[in-house]
C-alpha cells in the first residue's frame, strides 16, 4: 500500500524529491522580526498530524480513504517530503526504508554513508530522520496520550459499526461513530478540507452554514447501504440524494458505511 496516494510508476522517494524541487511559493516563510523557526515547525507538525489522522505503518492495514501525505501537503501548502519528516518526528509514519535509515543513524552512520548504503539522495535521507530542533510540542506525553486514545476510540467505533451494519442497532452505532469522529480532518471529493462538530443531534460542518440533522444522516445512511448492497459501492455523494450529501459522503467512506469502488477480484 502506498501512503502517498494511488499507485504511480514513480517511487515515493522520487515523488518526494521531484515535488520538493519544483519552484513554488510554498515552503519556508520569509524571515521577519520575531520569526521563530522552531515555533513554525511546531505548529505545522501538529497540523500535519491532525490532518493525517490515522498513523501509517507498512506492516499494518490503513483505511484506503485515509488522508495521504500528498493531500496533507496540499492543505498545508508545503511539500510532501516535509510532511513526511514531520510525521516521522511525531511517530505517525513508518516504512521499511524509514526504519532502515533511522537504524543506520543510530549505529553512527553519517548522512553520506546512509546515502551510499540505501541509494537515496540527501534530501530523502534527511526526510526519513526526525527533526532534532523544533517539534517540541510533540515531546509532551499529554499530546501523545490524547492522540493515541482518540485513535483507538475511533478505530473501535468503526469496528463496532461494521459488526452491526446489518442489525437493527446499526443507526445507533453509526451515530456513535459520527460523534467520535468530530473534528477529524476529512477531505471532500473536490479536495476541500472538511471538519464538523456534533451538537444536540445535529452535525455542523465548517463549510456549511446550515446543520445536517440526525434524521437526514440516517436517511443518507439507509440510501448508502441500499446502493452498497445492490452495486457493491457508492460512486459519489450525488447517489446519497440528501441535503449535505457532499459532506456526509467522505464521512461514510471513512467510517465504513460504504465503499467508493467495487472490491477487486
Amino acid at each position: 500500500m502506498n501512503d502517498f496516494g494511488p499507485k504511480r510508476p514513480m517511487s515515493e522517494d522520487a515523488l518526494c524529491e521531484s515535488t520538493d524541487t519544483v519552484k513554488t511559493k510554498r515552503g519556508r516563510p520569509k524571515k521577519k522580526p520575531g520569526y521563530d523557526r522552531a515555533e513554525v515547525i511546531d505548529d505545522l507538525l501538529v497540523k500535519a498530524v491532525e490532518f493525517f489522522g490515522t498513523p501509517f505503518d507498512d506492516r499494518e492495514e490503513r483505511p484506503e480513504d485515509a488522508p495521504t501525505i500528498v493531500s496533507v501537503a496540499n492543505i498545508l501548502q508545503i511539500t510532501p517530503i516535509k510532511v513526511r519528516k514531520m510525521l516521522i518526528t511525531a511517530g505517525y509514519y513508518s516504512t521499511a526504508m524509514s526504519r532502515k535509515v533511522q537504524a543506520l543513524q543510530d549505529e553512527g552512520y553519517s548522512i553520506q554513508e546512509i546515502m551510499e548504503e540505501t541509494g537515496l539522495g540527501k534530501a530523502s535521507v534527511n526526510s526519513y530522520l526526525p527533526y532534532t530542533k523544533g517539534a517540541y510540542k510533540l515531546d509532551s506525553p499529554t499530546l501523545y496520550a490524547e492522540q493515541g486514545r482518540l485513535f483507538r476510540t475511533r478505530k473501535s467505533a468503526c469496528e463496532s459499526l461494521r459488526e452491526h451494519l446489518e442489525t437493527e442497532n446499526a443507526e445507533m452505532y453509526l451515530w456513535k461513530a459520527i460523534e467520535v469522529f468530530a473534528k477529524y480532518p476529512f477531505v471532500t471529493e473536490k479536495g476541500l478540507p472538511l471538519k464538523y462538530t456534533v451538537r444536540s443531534g445535529e452535525i455542523f460542518f465548517n463549510r456549511k452554514e446550515k446543520s445536517v440533522t440526525k434524521a437526514t444522516v440516517m436517511k443518507a445512511f439507509r440510501q448508502a447501504r441500499q446502493i452498497q448492497a445492490e452495486k457493491g459501492f457508492v460512486k459519489g455523494p450525488k447517489e446519497l440524494g440528501t441535503f449535505g450529501a457532499s459532506y456526509l459522503y467522505p464521512v461514510f467512506l471513512r467510517i465504513g458505511v460504504c465503499k467508493k469502488s467495487p472490491d477487486k477480484k
